[in-house]
């Protein structure tokens, strides 16, 4: 066995690569934001990226991404697309929080699960014994949460050239229609 930081991933090795890539991949989908606030702010780069990422926590940076943008993709009759790919986005802002602020926890009977740190420490009761607060996962649920991250992606790439279109930036022969709608997975499972 390894010797690692994280000994559940271990034995769970396909949810700790999973769980990883949607870690790592939120970010991508910030990015994704931002090329949106770019359509939408003549391309603008550097203005965007020093508003967007010199803000703090994911939270806050949809918001500033959204007063940047939302104004302009309602005048160009995108409002409903993008209200909902922003609300979409902060879904899998709370799911990639609660694996980023967590510990995780495995057994042989149960598999692998996560303690939600943060959302531990919201709760009234006193805290004795973490595992009671275990929230169970599995490969099948993460892929489908990939699936999800990978859908919100593609709206993003979507509006970003359906603005351009509408303002007359680019032709319209689109690259990226609107993708399919994504049925929103939960963002773990309930215990049996």
């Amino acid at each position: 066995m390894t010797d690692t930081i994280m000994p559940s991933f271990n034995v769970a090795e396909r949810e700790g690569s999973l769980i990883g890539r949607l870690l790592a991949g939120y970010g991508e989908l910030e990015l994704e934001m931002a090329a949106c606030a770019m359509a939408a702010n003549n391309e603008d780069l550097d203005m965007v990226i020093k508003k967007l990422f010199s803000t703090r926590g994911e939270y806050k940076r949809i918001v500033v991404g959204d007063k940047l943008m939302k104004q302009q993709f309602e005048a160009a009759k995108l409002g409903k697309t993008y209200t909902r790919t922003i609300k979409n986005m902060h879904f899998c802002r709370e799911v990639r929080n609660q694996y980023a602020h967590c510990n995780w926890h495995h057994t042989a009977s149960e598999g692998l699960s996560f303690i939600d740190l943060e959302r531990v420490a919201k709760w009234p009761r006193r805290v004795i014994r973490l595992t009671r607060y275990r929230r169970p996962l599995s490969v099948e649920l993460l892929e489908r949460q990939e699936v999800y991250f990978r859908y919100v992606q593609k709206c993003f790439w979507h509006l970003a050239e359906a603005y351009k279109i509408k303002i007359g930036a680019i032709l319209n022969n689109p690259l990226w229609p609107r993708p399919a709608t994504v049925a929103r997975p939960p963002k773990y499972l309930p215990f049996k």
